[in-house]
């Protein structure tokens, strides 16, 4: 007759230090992932407000020309940090608008409170028009440019309209983009 030995039961889980190191390093992932998050929410905040005004200005040109119309892009009471007003003049633009004589065609929401902005335009004007063309122009029908800039801490994203009209979002001191830089400021927030 043989005896059975007795065999020792194994146990399973995890043991407190294999637990402890799995924590410590959980903690050192997070540590790493919460400064990066919270800058690219930082940075899509910024790009959001940036490429809404990029669309706004596109939709502007793009319904001036196939309207045969004069179409304005213009901050709501003045400023930008508002929100803006996309909207149809249908005469010569003055950048106001007038809800009897123009037909609002978009109202853009405020910008954050943490995001500032600085402008530019050669007609002096805070306000930008497309012909029926499709060119951007003051009320004498002079072409002119812009230069938006939103800033978010060290962030920053600038809009960018040109004489013809074109809008782009741009990065100013990348070194992708030597072409992206603020003329002369000559308003902010």
């Amino acid at each position: 007759m043989s005896a059975n030995p007795i065999s020792p039961r194994r146990q399973r889980g995890f043991t407190l230090i294999e637990l402890m190191t799995t924590l410590a390093v959980g903690v050192v992932i997070v540590g790493f992932a919460v400064p990066s998050m919270s800058t690219f929410v930082k940075n899509q905040r910024l790009m959001t407000a940036a490429d809404s005004l990029n669309v706004a200005l596109s939709k502007a040109r793009t319904i001036a020309a196939s309207s045969n119309s004069y179409v304005t892009v213009a901050p709501i009471d003045g400023d930008w940090k508002n929100g803006w007003r996309v909207f149809n003049e249908h005469a010569a633009p003055n950048g106001q608008y007038e809800a009897a004589n123009d037909t609002l065609i978009a109202v853009y929401d405020q910008l954050p409170s943490d995001i500032s902005y600085e402008y530019d335009a050669t007609n002096g004007l805070g306000y930008v028009s497309f012909s029926p063309v499709g060119y951007s122009q003051s009320a004498s029908k002079a072409q002119m440019a812009m230069a938006i800039m939103f800033t978010l801490g060290s962030s920053k994203r600038m809009v960018e309209v040109s004489l013809l009209g074109r809008s782009r979002v741009c990065t100013p001191a990348s070194t992708s983009d030597t072409y992206c830089t603020m003329p002369n400021i000559s308003r902010a927030s």
